[in-house]
């Protein structure tokens, strides 16, 4: 499979003319250029890494405000859905849009009349203390672009919701709106669809009834689609083989969606284009693009490939997607090969059984097989082999030889009479194998010395497939969760260290995800432990904008590794983080006289000082002074 945005220029240029009838030419582009606007910055915040207690922020801005009239106010309400998102704090940016200098709002001439945030949602409005005083120092009115407002969110579950603005006003000198247009803003933490899947069906045409003048079609299918408005792909073939008679429009798209095929025999492809028309929605789901009807014209294989695919929704913007090719033969090539081809399973420890069958596929008059299968004989022992039966049920005579010292089956089989010589275009079990595990690690299961012959003695053409085995113990725990705080206030760093240890056979790779509570706090990757080997890895815990008043749990969980069974150890809890009310320096949860005696104490001191107490440090600053007085009583009388 690939991923693939390729478009021919033939394609692309057949999709830019199919999506020319969406586009509207009743308003100039110059004129969106020049209109006043207040919008959200940035118009979406998408994507599956916004976790659940993440703090995001969105800005409120202006921009092409015009200098006549020149705004002297702006009010709006931004609203979102409190169950995705919770208001955090809604803050007057640097550089405010009415006071880019800061002149203003040191001369205290910046109004802000409101400035609230709720769960849902926030509200602002600003304007001037003294309209004259700011026209006189000439930072009246406010004109161009700029920011209003920064307004912080936490993510409260996986969700989509819209960053709503309303009640938008823009005032000027006489308290007159503005007219001015709005963009909100996007939030989508959740898992982006699967891309959709473009593939030929069936994938393999491989009949030799298919001679010269014969016709067969096949499919180009899609699923997982998602809002699709126009498609297009290319599909090669070999001309020498084939010749396509016509393609048309399948069942995804309605019957009134225009469509468009260009057939060359010469060189071998089909491009083939479809696209919508307003109003008709676009698309999702599964279903045929189209169906393309081949003219059989010579023998031999012929690859059906996909390339140029091309998936647009209705603003012109490209899908993501995979393809997947096809393939047509009307001569057999003959399969011979392990089946199931790979065994990894840490449940088969010695000393469990299990079975593999040698298998053949698209053969003709099947009379005689050879094979010798190798095998890894300090991990296996071939202990029996069932010559299968033909088509019939009737079992066919051969020999089964076994060297176990060496790690070898060889096995000779003729369909003598009554059994019948085989004709198999699916899968048919030659021979079962039996097999014992001796002990842990893995071995190649190949076959040798293959011979397939007919019933005059030719020899069948055929491909072979070896096999693979592997049991192993595949195991990984966390074996200790240390954090260097027990108490710290919002916005301490807290560094957590974390043991993790392969308790396994293979050297494995591995995330260790390491959270407070149900919150994510980061991802440390573990790279090719060794076999019984353990290792420390840090993380640092950003505490800035967690909730103060809480004791958290730190633990630390490693995702299930493939065929891992014992999971009980992937999950560490240590003990607990709390997270104090700035100036709760004895930590009882509260912010009273006692802990302005015990800073009153250590007022003045430095680290190497006697009286330091680190938590009467609370800008972290290295020094107890006015500062951190200041925090002290501003939590005043806060408890939790």
């Amino acid at each position: 499979m690939k991923t693939s945005y390729v478009r021919a220029i033939s394609v692309l240029t057949i999709l830019l003319l199919a999506l020319i009838p969406t586009i509207s030419l009743s308003t100039p582009a110059a004129s969106a250029a020049t209109t006043a606007k207040m919008y959200a910055d940035p118009p979406s915040i998408v994507g599956e890494t916004y976790a659940v207690g993440q703090n995001i922020t969105v800005e409120i801005k202006l921009e092409n405000i015009p200098s006549s009239p020149g705004v002297y106010g702006a009010q709006f309400r931004l609203a979102w859905n409190s169950t995705i998102l919770n208001g955090v704090k809604i803050e007057i940016p640097t550089g405010h849009f009415m006071d880019p200098a800061g002149a203003e709002a040191a001369e205290g001439n910046l109004w802000v009349v409101l400035k609230k945030v709720f769960a849902g949602y926030s509200e602002y409005a600003v304007t001037y203390y003294d309209i004259s005083a700011a026209k006189s120092r000439g930072t009246a009115p406010r004109s161009g672009n700029g920011t209003l407002a920064k307004i912080t969110l936490k993510v409260m579950a996986v969700g989509s919701t819209v960053i709503d603005l309303q009640d938008t006003i823009l005032g000027d000198e006489d308290a007159d709106p503005i007219e001015h247009a709005t963009d909100d803003g996007l939030f989508d933490n959740r898992s982006p669809p699967p891309p959709a899947h473009i593939y030929v069906d069936p994938d393999r045409v491989v009949d030799p009834a298919l001679t010269p003048c014969h016709y067969f079609s096949i499919d180009v299918d899609i699923e997982n689609a998602t809002d699709v408005y126009t498609y297009g792909f290319k599909l090669n073939y070999d001309p020498a083989i084939l010749h396509v008679e016509n393609a048309t429009l399948g069942d995804f798209f309605p019957p009134t969606a225009n469509f468009i095929s260009e057939i060359d025999n010469t060189s071998g492809f089909v491009n083939f284009t479809a696209w919508l028309t307003v109003p008709e929605p676009p698309v999702s789901g599964n279903g045929t693009l189209a169906v393309i009807v081949f003219h059989v014209e010579g023998l031999g294989p012929s690859a059906l490939t996909l390339s140029d695919t091309a998936l647009f929704d209705n603003t012109g913007s490209p899908l993501l997607h995979t393809t997947a090719n096809g393939f047509f033969n009307n001569i057999l090539v003959g399969k011979l090969y392990v089946d199931p081809p790979e065994i990894i399973d840490p449940t088969l420890l010695p000393p469990s059984w299990f079975n593999i069958n040698i298998t053949a596929d698209d053969v003709e008059d099947l009379y005689h097989y050879e094979f010798t299968l190798a095998y890894d004989t300090t991990i296996l022992t071939c202990y029996g082999a069932i010559i299968n039966a033909d088509l019939n049920g009737i079992r066919p005579s051969g020999t089964v030889t076994f060297n176990d010292g060496a790690g070898l089956v060889t096995v000779s089989v003729s369909f003598d009479p009554p059994a019948s010589p085989v004709t198999t275009y699916t899968p048919l079990p030659l021979v079962t194998l039996l097999f014992q595990v001796d002990s842990i690690g893995w071995t190649n299961l190949d076959l040798e010395n293959t011979s397939l012959t007919d019933s005059n003695g030719d020899p069948i053409p055929h491909e072979v497939g070896d096999g693979f085995f592997m049991t192993l113990i595949r195991d990984v725990a966390v074996t200790s969760v240390v954090a260097n705080e027990t108490r710290v206030y919002p916005g301490w760093p807290v560094s957590i260290d974390v043991t993790v240890e392969n308790q396994g056979d293979i050297s494995e790779t591995f995330n260790v995800e390491v959270y407070y509570d149900s919150n994510l706090i980061g991802i440390i990757p573990i790279s090719a432990l060794p076999s019984g080997a353990s290792t420390t890895a840090g993380i640092e815990w950003n505490t800035t904008d967690v909730p103060y008043c809480h004791n958290y749990t730190i633990s630390a969980h490693i995702p299930r590794v493939p065929y891992e069974f014992d999971t009980a150890d992937n999950t560490f809890v240590d003990g607990g983080v709390k997270i104090l009310i700035p100036g709760d320096v004895n930590g009882d949860g509260s912010v009273d006289i006692l802990d302005c005696i015990i800073a009153s104490n250590s007022f003045g001191s430095t680290p190497s000082d006697p009286r330091w107490n680190r938590f009467c440090d609370i800008n972290r600053d290295n020094k107890v002074n006015i500062l951190d007085m200041i925090r002290i009583s501003n939590n005043f009388g806060k408890h939790c």
